[in-house]
């Protein structure tokens, strides 16, 4: 159950923190700045609890056993970077709110993708329904909400 709380908590910070930062965007502040801060701050902090338990090396060696494991790790954290740039320039070019209602048709994706590279198919009829609610709203708000 703790992996619901969380997944509610970085709804709710990321909710907060994509609608605080229309403002500085909208008054010019420029993505990659923004970005850049973003990582000055998060960087010490994510690797200071990573420190804990031997986590950093455990990973490090989980990653250099082999090249495939450390090209896919490359290409995961490229995916986030990119992620980050697209959603943040979408912020400061219409608002949050938008960007963020369209931004919300990642799951569509994960599913795509986690089939292409894993062969898995983590999806029943609820969750499917659920892709077509996301998929029907994204739609709606596409050709029906405020250009």
């Amino acid at each position: 159950m703790l992996w619901l709380y969380l997944a509610l908590g970085t709804s709710i910070a990321w909710g907060a923190g994509y609608a605080l930062s229309e403002k500085f965007l909208h008054l010019g502040v420029s993505t990659p700045f923004f970005l850049g801060c973003l990582t000055i701050i998060s960087a010490p902090l994510y690797f200071i609890l990573a420190s804990g338990n031997g986590q950093i090396s455990k990973s490090l060696e989980i990653l250099g056993k082999d090249k495939a494991s450390l090209l896919s790790f490359g290409f995961c954290i490229l995916a986030y970077v990119i992620g980050n740039l697209c959603i943040t320039y979408a912020i400061q070019l219409k608002n949050a709110t938008y960007a963020n209602l369209i931004e919300i048709t990642y799951p569509l994706f994960t599913v795509l993708f986690s089939y292409i590279i894993y062969k898995n198919f983590h999806l029943n009829w609820t969750t499917a329904i659920g892709g077509l609610l996301i998929l029907s709203g994204t739609l709606l708000i596409l050709f029906k909400g405020q250009s």
